[in-house]
């Protein structure tokens, strides 16, 4: 038996031997006790029932129980009229009584079915972070797989592929020597793939506290870090005002560089053009950054931010397919959002938002920085 039903089977007793003890009042007294209405009580009570009819059931007993009192109870000399409307009342008065009780039950019981289902929610949400966690945890154990343990092997063959090379050149024909350099090309390759996993999957675990940065050294660091690409591809990279915000200072150096060398990259057979700006709107700033390459067709402006996911062969265009996934992903870090738009062969303009807020120095200025 659980808890609650000794608690209904006292609610119903209480209800009963209260309703007894009215009724003999109601007979006993001139006029009845219908005036003050005392059954309301028996009606408040039954909230405590297990079930919603049995509010109406006791309504209905009391009503009965009301109807009889007008024909036992002594009259005293009292107008028929005045005894009528005071148990007319009496009958107006439970039925509301009803109605608010069963309405304020019905009420009740949605604030407990929503209590129940936030509560189960909460569940789902606790287990899906413990999930994360764990997911996290495994995450960093195949960094440091990716770090070590996988890097080394691959160091080891193209070092000592290179050295068979070296050391038997005169004794290998041709096809030996292209053997050799797909061997090389290959390892070196899945060696920046590794890289980039790396990079990837420590966006979020491995990322600095946000400070203070300004996005016109960010710009400035990041023309000197592809110095040898915009000199090689004759690039000319201009910009508007760029702002100081609230930033991990690192990975926007890591988002404007893969963003500008992607510029380069699919710039086809014109010098890039390349143009950088910042817009402030409402709660945050929206950077731009606009070229003049071979664009993308509109239905894989979803597709190319997506890991892996790469629109040309890399003979034609290099590359790991990891560095706009990235760019996502640092975005988000920020509580940002990325997107392109472009067409196919008309350029393109990727867009990054960083949210904003108001904080005041010691020295009394406000400053604006990225919510963190």
């Amino acid at each position: 038996m659980s808890t609650k039903e000794p608690k209904i089977n006292q609610s119903v007793i209480y209800a009963i031997l209260l309703t007894i003890g009215i009724f003999v009042l109601d007979m006993l007294t001139p006029l009845g006790v219908a005036a003050a209405i005392p059954y309301i009580a028996i009606i408040l009570l039954s909230f405590k029932f297990p079930e919603r009819r049995h509010i109406v059931i006791a309504g209905v007993i009391v009503s009965i129980l009301t109807i009889l009192g007008f024909f036992l109870s002594p009259q005293g000399g009292i107008k028929l009229s005045i005894v009528i409307a005071n148990r007319l009342l009496a009958l107006f008065s439970i039925w509301s009584a009803v109605i608010f009780v069963t309405r304020h039950r019905d009420s009740i019981k949605v604030i407990n079915d929503s209590r129940e289902s936030l509560r189960k929610e909460k569940e789902t949400v606790q287990l899906y972070a413990d999930e994360l966690k764990i997911s996290n945890a495994e995450l960093e154990q195949f960094a440091y797989v990716a770090s070590h343990d996988l890097q080394e092997p691959l160091r080891m063959v193209a070092s000592f592929t290179q050295l068979l090379a070296k050391r038997y050149k005169d004794k290998l024909d041709a096809d030996a020597h292209e053997f050799i350099s797909f061997a090389v090309d290959g390892a070196n390759r899945m060696q920046r793939l590794i890289n980039d996993l790396l990079n990837y999957s420590r966006i979020q675990t491995r990322g600095n506290p946000f400070g203070e940065t300004d996005f016109e050294e960010i710009l400035g660091q990041t023309r000197i870090n592809l110095q040898v690409a915009i000199e090689k591809s004759c690039a000319l990279i201009s910009n508007d005002s760029l702002p100081v915000l609230a930033a991990d200072s690192n990975q926007m150096l890591r988002l404007f560089q893969n963003l500008i060398d992607n510029a380069i990259k699919f710039s086809g057979d014109k010098p890039p053009r390349i143009h950088i700006s910042a817009e402030k709107r409402d709660n945050e700033y929206l950077f731009s950054v606009k070229d003049n390459g071979i664009g993308i067709d509109p239905q894989f402006k979803e597709r190319i931010f997506v890991i892996f996911q790469r629109l040309h062969n890399k003979e034609e265009y290099p590359g790991t397919g990891i560095g706009l996934a990235i760019c996502k992903r640092i975005v988000e870090r920020h509580k940002g959002r990325i997107w392109i738009e472009s067409e196919h062969g008309n350029g393109s303009v990727f867009y990054f938002t960083l949210p904003i807020k108001r904080e005041e120095s010691e020295d009394g200025r406000s400053h604006t920085l990225a919510a963190g």
